[in-house]
């Protein structure tokens, strides 16, 4: 990450627990250390110019899991990368919003 030049941009989950009476049972620093499978790290650290791989299917046959992408450009909510693979997306802009991951399970 140092070697490519510019400044790094830090994207930071949301740690906070859906039941407030379980609050107490999960501390925020706890919150922090969980790095589930298949999830990013509470805190993602990237740099435009960096490679990147999507982790879920965003708007398919373009955007799958797995798709690569070089970023262009950082922003608060959104991140812009140009793809880049061969086919007929090959060199489009692609834009990832920040998605929020609630487990089905708890939507009533």
């Amino acid at each position: 990450m140092q070697k490519v030049p510019g400044e790094v941009k830090c994207y930071k989950s949301i740690d906070t627990v859906t039941n407030i009476e379980v609050t107490v049972h999960y501390p925020q620093e706890f919150l922090n250390s969980l790095n589930p499978a298949g999830l990013p790290p509470h805190e993602l650290s990237l740099k435009v110019g960096r490679p990147i791989m999507l982790l879920r299917n965003l708007n398919p046959p373009n955007m799958c899991k797995g798709t690569r992408l070089l970023i262009k450009e950082l922003k608060d909510n959104l991140i812009v990368a140009k793809i880049i693979i061969t086919g007929p997306a090959a060199g489009e802009l692609a834009h990832i919003p920040r998605i929020p991951m609630i487990p089905t399970d708890l939507l009533i």
